[in-house]
């Protein structure tokens, strides 16, 4: 019996070797739009409908104020959650960093070189990819900060956040040198007051040196209410083709083959007051989604992976991102989570490359000496009555 059992671990590793090699090779030649989903919250629902999307990863928001809340203090029970939920459901986790608590945040007096304290962020962000090394994906190092609302209120600063970049760039590398750094997407904004327009903003970082610091550029696209097709010239020049103006600049500065991810990718069902404009059906939001994924492949090859904002439910009518979100307020899938899902069930997924990198996941299961946290459900008996 024993050595039964020793035979079929000995083939079981065998197979698994071999899917390994033909799953890197599969990797090397991948140059498709990957497809990935943003999370509001970890919840074992909403990773669990990521991955019954079609989606490879998800995008998961780890709130700097909340996981350390007071200078050393540390809470990980939302964070060690998505970790364990997305090798669960098999998804590659993308985390983004950032939310300052208020001890983290330097009065203006104080704020030479940003409002950030670039040693906080540093620690922060290498105690979490310590932490979690060889589990997530990637780092998302800020979002948007070409607003004030997401600079601490302060005026954008494009070599401010160069600076706070190449801090965490190294803090990372250090702490999990295999993962992916991404800049911070930024919000597409032609500028006024509190906003630099982010072509600006963009030109300002990398004069600033930013192009050392990060592996992949965060872009964020949205359709302003228009189709995905509306051309580069529209009126204002808020539409999907405003991300061949972020080209523009990286081809300006020498950079035009970096490599980049679209982490936020939407268009809103729920919109009122001055930004009516951008409402579009349910209908259209499903056509526009799914007709974007062609034209950003056509557009700009060069884009690796394409993260649909959102996937939530339970937001109340007025709070702005409800409108993005691929579920109703009830939780029902509208019909952008039914049809991007037919879409990516013909692309990589049930392939031999899924097969192969389902077995790696299954040996690494197999062989892990962790206690599982997260697994299927048991029935478990509370009470002393039989």
């Amino acid at each position: 019996m024993l050595m039964e059992r020793s035979s079929r671990v000995a083939c079981f590793v065998l197979l698994a070797l071999l899917l390994t090699a033909a799953a890197a090779d599969s990797v090397a030649a991948d140059d498709r739009l990957r497809p990935a989903v943003h999370l509001l919250t970890a919840s074992d629902r909403m990773f669990q409908l990521a991955a019954q999307g079609g989606y490879e990863s998800a995008v998961q928001l780890l709130p700097w104020r909340d996981v350390e809340p007071t200078d050393g203090e540390w809470h990980w029970q939302q964070p060690d959650f998505a970790v364990r939920a997305a090798e669960y459901y098999d998804l590659g986790l993308i985390v983004r960093l950032d939310h300052p608590p208020d001890w983290a945040v330097r009065s203006p007096e104080n704020g030479e070189g940003g409002p950030i304290d670039p040693d906080a962020y540093a620690d922060f962000v290498a105690t979490v990819a310590r932490r979690y090394r060889g589990q997530v994906q990637a780092y998302i190092v800020w979002n948007e900060p070409n607003l004030s609302l997401e600079w601490a209120d302060r005026p954008p600063d494009p070599a401010g956040y160069t600076a706070l970049l190449c801090r965490a760039y190294s803090a990372i590398k250090a702490a999990d040198p295999g993962a992916t750094v991404v800049s911070a997407g930024l919000a597409p904004t032609n500028g006024g007051e509190g906003a630099m327009d982010e072509r600006q903003f963009l030109h300002g970082m990398l004069e600033a040196g930013a192009a050392a610091c990060f592996d992949v550029l965060g872009a964020h696209a949205y359709g302003f209410g228009r189709p995905p097709d509306d051309p580069r010239d529209a009126p204002d020049g808020l539409n999907l083709a405003r991300l061949l103006d972020l080209r523009s600049v990286l081809e300006m500065h020498g950079a035009d083959a970096t490599a980049v991810w679209i982490t936020e990718l939407g268009w809103t069902t729920e919109a009122a007051g001055p930004d009516a404009w951008q409402q579009v059906s349910r209908e259209q939001q499903a056509d526009y989604l799914c007709r974007s994924w062609d034209y950003i492949k056509d557009a700009w090859p060069s884009v690796q992976l394409a993260v649909v904002w959102n996937l939530s439910e339970g937001l109340p009518e007025a709070d702005g991102m409800a409108g993005y979100s691929l579920l109703d307020a009830g939780g029902e899938p509208r019909p952008a989570y039914q049809e991007l899902r037919t879409l990516f069930a013909g692309d990589v997924r049930g392939t031999w490359f899924d097969w192969a990198s389902r077995m790696q996941t299954a040996w690494r299961k197999l062989t892990s000496t962790d206690i599982p946290i997260l697994a299927a459900d048991e029935v478990v008996h509370l009470g002393d009555n039989q």
